[in-house]
């Protein structure tokens, strides 16, 4: 009979086991879970039970027990010591697992591919999971770095840089879902390059992520022969005070000696002038970009079509 009870009692184990293995155990309890509680060899110690709103269970001989913050080995641990107490047993095995995970709902609007409400995520789940449910950023709009997320019940809006997050592996604003969670991602406030002087096709370039002085000057199909200097590129970038920050590129030296700081990374609404001299006048420069402003004003708010070089 004791061997039989050995059996018995490793087999309950096997089964509880295998209900642990898929679940988290550091994951605490949260009200409209719903709960599994068993004690070996105490047939009527078996109950499935929903955790209420206000985090309480009603667990059987027991009564009701705040079990919202609990992990399951906590309330094993708890409830263990409530039956040696209430029931006199002496060394329960209780076992208690989550049969049901309360239903987490998020949504996702903005420049995404399919902007909408999910429903089913579990824990442990995050935004970079409702990021891909929504089939990712849109295609050359969606301003990772810019995005935000609101809490259920809240009306503060907690900034995230999903670019850092994808990109750069900056795994400090993986936020966990939260039922309710609403994260948007915003379209380029400014998804335009302006490419102009001395290449064979000026105007708007579409803004991609990590887009190098190479790339807009690809976009642009090159410069014109005899006429480009490669050695004078100027970007021009306007600050938010309106003021204009001018850098000097020397394209020559990244084609012929591979100085990558001469490619740098440009930024959404940056002008790359390409000049024809080796002294461009920049108060000609000046009339130009004003000029250029004003145009790729019209071309973001879609006044009238412009072709936008790929």
């Amino acid at each position: 009979m004791r061997r039989v009870a050995v059996w018995a009692l490793l087999a309950f184990c096997l089964m509880i086991g295998r209900e642990a293995q898929a679940q988290e155990p550091t994951y605490r309890l949260q009200p409209l879970d719903v709960i599994h509680i068993q004690v070996y060899n105490e047939q009527q110690i078996n109950a499935i039970l929903p955790i209420g709103r206000d985090g309480n269970i009603s667990a059987p001989f027991v009564g009701m027990v705040k079990a919202e913050g609990m992990t399951t080995g906590e309330l094993e641990a708890y409830l263990a010591q409530e039956y040696i107490k209430k029931l006199k047993l002496r060394d329960p095995k209780v076992a208690v697992w989550v049969e049901q995970y309360r239903q987490i709902r998020a949504s996702v609007t903005g420049f995404v591919v399919q902007p909408g409400v999910y429903p089913d995520f579990r824990p442990g789940d995050t935004i970079i999971t409702l990021l891909s449910r929504a089939g990712g950023g849109a295609p050359d709009r969606a301003d990772l770095r810019r995005c935000t997320l609101r809490r259920a019940k809240s009306r503060e809006l907690i900034p995230v840089d999903l670019f850092a997050v994808l990109v750069k592996g900056d795994t400090s604003q993986i936020y966990p879902l939260e039922d309710g969670d609403e994260l948007y991602v915003p379209e380029f406030s400014k998804p335009f390059v302006m490419v102009l002087g001395a290449v064979n096709q000026p105007g708007p370039v579409q803004y991609r992520d990590q887009m190098t002085i190479a790339d807009a000057l690809t976009n642009a199909r090159g410069g014109i022969p005899v006429r480009t200097k490669f050695s004078e590129i100027y970007v021009i970038r306007r600050t938010p005070a309106g003021a204009d920050r001018r850098i000097r590129i020397d394209f020559v030296k990244y084609v012929k000696k591979g100085d990558g700081t001469q490619n740098i990374t440009l930024q959404p609404g940056d002008f790359v002038y390409v000049s024809e001299t080796k002294t461009p006048n920049f108060n000609e420069l000046g009339a130009t970009l004003n000029s250029a402003f004003f145009l790729d004003r019209l071309v973001r708010d879609g006044f009238f079509g412009i072709r936008i070089f790929r």
